[in-house]
């Protein structure tokens, strides 16, 4: 008699990949990368070079931020009472001790070059579009205990709000907190 069937992890049903560190530049036939459950979880994952970020949280909540620090939608707040999405300086920061609440993030590239960073050194580059009059845009996705980065093209002249559209974000407004 067999048991009860045990369910796969997310992780488990993964098709192959490089891990992040094995490729040092993402191209338009090297797009994806994956990072180790440890490169996902410690430090921040700091993207370079681009204009804007977006995200959504594991509740679904979006929200996005300009390198100029204009926000709209969303945060994602942390126990640490920090976002877990947003800019520090002129880079783009995931915190990753929190990363279970994120289910995706999308930079879209200022201009070339474009570069990912963990905490141990391991990093990758987009040095410059995939494609001639496009812009690189990287996904991010939180698949159980990894994350995946992807570099992906739109129309060099769409504006953020079409790039979300094409990535599925509709922002969400917030309620805040409690009126006083």
């Amino acid at each position: 008699m067999a048991g009860p069937a045990v369910p796969r992890s997310p992780e488990s049903r993964l098709y192959p990949a490089p891990a992040f560190g094995e490729l040092r530049q993402l191209t338009a036939s090297d797009a994806v990368v994956r990072l180790n459950p440890r490169q996902s979880g410690i430090g921040s994952l700091i993207v370079t070079g681009t204009r804007g970020v977006a995200w959504e949280g594991e509740d679904r909540t979006t929200g996005a931020q300009s390198v100029h620090h204009e926000e709209i939608g969303t945060p994602i707040p942390t126990a640490g009472n920090r976002p877990l999405v947003g800019y520090h300086g002129r880079d783009a920061l995931i915190v990753l001790r929190h990363v279970r609440l994120l289910r995706r993030a999308l930079f879209i590239a200022a201009g070339p070059p474009m570069t990912v960073q963990t905490f141990d050194g391991s990093g990758v580059a987009v040095q410059g579009t995939l494609a001639a009059g496009q812009r690189t845009v990287l996904t991010v996705a939180r698949i159980g205990s990894m994350l995946e980065v992807r570099a992906e093209s739109v129309p060099q002249e769409w504006d953020d709000g079409q790039i979300w559209r094409e990535f599925a974000f509709t922002m969400t407004v917030g309620l805040g907190g409690p009126r006083r």
